[in-house]
């Protein structure tokens, strides 16, 4: 039996972090409320480690790490 080890990189952004969201030519001051990681997204190639999203407040959409920023309160 063959087995593979899968190490997944930490999240970028912690739980309740405040952060700006840039997306759709908009910035947003907002919160991380839930993150993903989705090792499936290998698949495109560009990364192949996977990726992770993030969910911030008041918003049902998620968000790749590269549209968002920390930022200080």
């Amino acid at each position: 039996m063959d087995t593979q080890k899968i190490q997944i990189r930490a999240p970028r952004f912690e739980l309740y972090e405040p952060v700006t969201l840039y997306w759709n030519g908009q910035e947003r001051l907002t919160h991380i409320v839930r993150r993903w990681f989705d090792l499936d997204d290998s698949a495109r190639g560009d990364d192949p480690d996977g990726y992770w999203w993030y969910k911030v407040t008041n918003d049902e959409q998620l968000y790749p790490e590269g549209t968002i920023e920390p930022r200080s309160e």
